[in-house]
């Protein structure tokens, strides 16, 4: 099944936040959303090199390369407040790999591009979903064949996928109704969504209703296959800041928020 109508409106935010409350996914593409048209350039010339990213030891696709970062957030009367979170460190088994893991960090925030995407993708987040006080992680990865081990969930709010650049075909995602509560649930249907993400195009969906994955990449006729893909989650407050709400708990100072 392709994609429907739940693309990202031109009226504004409001149709966007009322498509995802109701289909629980758009479709959307960087411009759309009001990233600048040189943000994807600009962005993998500084993040997607070999100096940023880095092939970890028991990862999987093995060849895939990566480096990820950890914002901390908090909206306080409709300003957005943001800093590099304290650890980056992923704390629960995620999409088959187990374990506590460690990969090698990015701060997104020290450039004017990363903190006007993190501002970006946090503002799609409909008012009525969003955290006082939460956290964001913005994965980035380059691979070269499989691009997920298998269909899963990231235990997260929400998830976002943006698609820079690809050479090859295939890698096409995919969207399930979720009918389980497990993380690891095997689809039993035809997908809501399947579509190949071109270049500048994004993907955010509600994590609890979906299970995704994604086709693996096949060559171009020159030979020559990659992706490179962020993959951002809008975090539950349970994953790096345990249970009590920031209304009840800590606030950073301003001094500690931008």
């Amino acid at each position: 099944m392709t994609d429907n109508s739940s693309r990202t409106p031109t009226e504004g935010l409001d149709n966007a936040w009322a498509a995802l409350a109701s289909e629980g996914y758009i479709l959307t593409s960087d411009q759309t959303i009001g990233l600048p048209k040189n943000f994807r350039q600009a962005f993998l010339r500084t993040y997607f090199n070999d100096r940023v990213l880095h092939c970890d030891e028991g990862d999987w696709p093995a060849d895939r390369q990566r480096a990820r970062d950890l914002i901390r957030y908090q909206w306080r009367d409709g300003a957005l407040h943001l800093r590099e979170g304290e650890t980056t460190t992923i704390l629960t088994d995620r999409a088959g790999i187990p374990g506590k893991r460690d990969h090698r960090r990015v701060s997104v925030l020290d450039d004017p591009f990363g903190e006007q995407l993190v501002r970006t993708f946090l503002s799609l987040v409909p008012p009525d979903r969003r955290q006082n006080d939460g956290t964001f992680g913005v994965n980035l990865f380059r691979t070269f064949t499989n691009v997920v081990s298998k269909p899963h969930r990231d235990n997260e709010e929400f998830v976002i996928l943006y698609v820079l650049d690809r050479a090859g075909y295939g890698a096409e995602s995919y969207l399930y109704h979720a009918d389980s509560d497990s993380a690891e649930a095997e689809p039993t249907a035809e997908p809501v969504l399947r579509h190949q993400l071109n270049p500048g195009e994004i993907l955010i969906f509600d994590d609890e209703r979906f299970v995704h994955d994604a086709s693996p990449l096949q060559p171009s006729l020159e030979g020559t296959a990659h992706r490179d893909v962020l993959v951002c989650t809008v975090d539950y407050r349970s994953t790096f800041l345990g249970e009590v709400p920031s209304a009840c708990g800590y606030l950073l100072a301003d001094s500690e928020l931008g």
